[in-house]
């Protein structure tokens, strides 16, 4: 019952938070212009909603290599299911959680405790390290070195995370995952799993790097939806920031932190508030959240 309280207390912290940066965003832009970018938005949107399954596939192949280091444990198809699944549980859940909360519906459906969480951790500091590696490189380019460097202070700890796991507090991590599974894991073999080859992760990364190319090809596509010109080097740039905004752990799935900094990054290069609220809604919570979360969803309840 204590375990049930807190957690309800810990969504409803989350909820209040999301709520109240939208709330502060939307009394600051102009609403009518906010339902008029909406009413705009034309058919380039529909390209980008059918690239959305690739994007999936990328982020499924990419945790499927590492799942299956040893042994054929996941089929590209269950790794899809379980991509989606974790999309799905992105919306509940902080910090884009679902990535890894996923690895407990993996474990229910393929009896892999430790595999599937040590590689869920894995596949996340992977997606991480890419991004901020793609936004160093980026802003260098641009000139932006503020963002550089914080892109490139989070590729060191990020990296260091990956190929030195010794770090990582696996014990303390298995009594998280214990407290809201009740599950026991094993701390040793949890390391192991997380310990692939020097060759696999950089198979992973390459992997990754060819994920958020696709991604942020949607974010670009949903900005020409809403008749907005900008650079995508610009949006590369921009991407570790809008991440670091989206994995804030006290918003559900970045509702809100998200919105705000995607507000403040467009605007610094002269769109509208309102027209980058609208952005940042179809792409982050529309088109690669709710979407492919709808389909998550239909995979839990058929399971």
């Amino acid at each position: 019952m204590a375990n049930y309280n807190f957690k309800t207390k810990n969504n409803l912290i989350k909820v209040v938070i999301s709520v109240l940066l939208l709330l502060i965003l939307f009394f600051t832009v102009d609403f009518n212009l906010f339902l008029e970018s909406i009413l705009e938005i034309n058919c380039i949107f529909l390209i980008a909603l059918i690239i959305m399954p690739f994007s999936i596939f990328l982020r499924a192949w990419r945790w499927r290599l590492l799942i299956n280091r040893e042994h054929n444990h996941v089929s590209y198809k269950e790794a899809y299911d379980l991509t989606l699944v974790g999309v799905a549980l992105n919306i509940f859940l902080p910090a884009s959680m679902g990535d890894v909360a996923k690895s407990y519906y993996g474990y229910k459906w393929h009896g892999l405790k430790e595999e599937m969480l040590s590689s869920s951790i894995l596949d996340k500091f992977i997606a991480l390290l890419s991004i901020f590696v793609i936004g160093t490189i980026s802003s260098l380019w641009m000139g932006f070195y503020i963002y550089a460097i914080i892109s490139l202070i989070f590729c060191f700890i990020i990296g260091f995370l990956i190929f030195l796991p010794k770090v990582i507090p696996w014990t303390y991590l298995s009594k998280i995952f214990h407290f809201f599974t009740r599950i026991d894991l094993d701390d040793n073999k949890m390391h192991e799993y997380f310990s692939v080859s020097f060759e696999l992760k950089t198979k992973a990364i390459l992997i990754s790097f060819l994920g958020w190319i696709v991604s942020y090809v949607q974010f670009y596509l949903v900005c020409l939806s809403f008749n907005v010109q900008v650079s995508f080097l610009y949006i590369l740039a921009i991407a570790p920031l809008i991440n670091l905004a989206v994995i804030f752990p006290l918003t559900l799935n970045g509702l809100g932190s998200g919105e705000v900094m995607v507000v403040y990054l467009l605007g610094l290069v002269g769109i509208s508030s309102s027209t980058a609220l609208a952005i940042s809604l179809f792409y982050s919570q529309v088109l690669t959240t709710l979407v492919p979360g709808i389909f998550g969803f239909i995979k839990i309840i058929r399971k």
